[in-house]
């Protein structure tokens, strides 16, 4: 997990030390230090603490205990007001042992743009580039609370009654998918697919990687944002054998 010291320090009211110091005082505590390049540290996160190190939220849980410093807030633990409930986004789950949980916001009126220069800082601290606001802020809120979201481009879904349709299902027999680089997969058994059900057709591999068919553009106007949990071990198996 590439974790950056400016981005860890949003956490906390008191001025953390240097990069080295951190990675002393995670070392001896928690998990190893890969390697330190200036502000940025690449924490080596094992199984044990996946569940929860791989985001800057999880690291600094552990930075806040292991020098004990408090931490300004967890915004995890801020009671965030619930978004208003819509009839023109339905979800679909096939089978709640490949997908235990999946949520679906429709936003309307987005512009696409570059994103705001403290978007861009934070993302390029951890070597990551930026694309556009969009996709730049659900890459920010994985890297920050270490919840995987997407957004697809809700107008490039088919629409039935005023309305899209998500199923997440198992991949058909000889089912085929273009993702965001244009590289067209066949899509293995039993791999976990997003599907626009309007049309039956595939938009999204779960877990690993959009499709096309969706892609967030200059011309977006309404995005679908995903937040889900898939089967950790179904989608591993998916990405080893593509």
């Amino acid at each position: 997990m590439k974790t950056s010291r400016a981005w860890l320090q949003k956490y906390f009211t008191d001025e953390l030390p240097s990069s080295e110091a951190i990675a002393d005082a995670l070392t001896f505590h928690a998990v190893e230090i890969e390697e330190i390049q200036g502000d940025m540290l690449d924490v080596k996160i094992l199984p044990d603490r996946a569940a929860y190190m791989l985001c800057h939220r999880g690291v600094a849980l552990e930075v806040a205990a292991s020098l004990g410093l408090p931490l300004r807030e967890d915004p995890l633990r801020t009671e965030v007001k619930a978004s208003d409930a819509t009839d023109r986004l339905t979800v679909e789950i096939e089978d709640p042992a490949l997908c235990s949980r999946y949520m679906g916001a429709l936003v309307t009126g987005v512009k696409v743009g570059p994103s705001p220069d403290w978007l861009k800082a934070a993302l390029e601290s951890v070597g990551q580039r930026s694309i556009n606001n969009i996709v730049d802020a659900t890459n920010y809120v994985m890297l920050d609370l270490g919840q995987p979201l997407h957004a697809f481009d809700a107008k490039k879904l088919a629409e039935k009654d005023g309305s899209y349709a998500i199923t997440v299902r198992g991949a058909l027999e000889g089912e085929k998918i273009t993702v965001l680089g244009g590289e067209e997969h066949l899509l293995p058994e039993g791999a976990l697919v997003i599907v626009d059900r309007n049309a039956d057709a595939a938009i999204g591999i779960a877990g690993i990687k959009g499709g096309k068919r969706a892609e967030i553009d200059e011309g977006t106007t309404d995005i679908v944002i995903e937040a889900a949990h898939f089967n950790g071990t179904q989608v591993r198996r998916t990405a080893q054998a593509l």
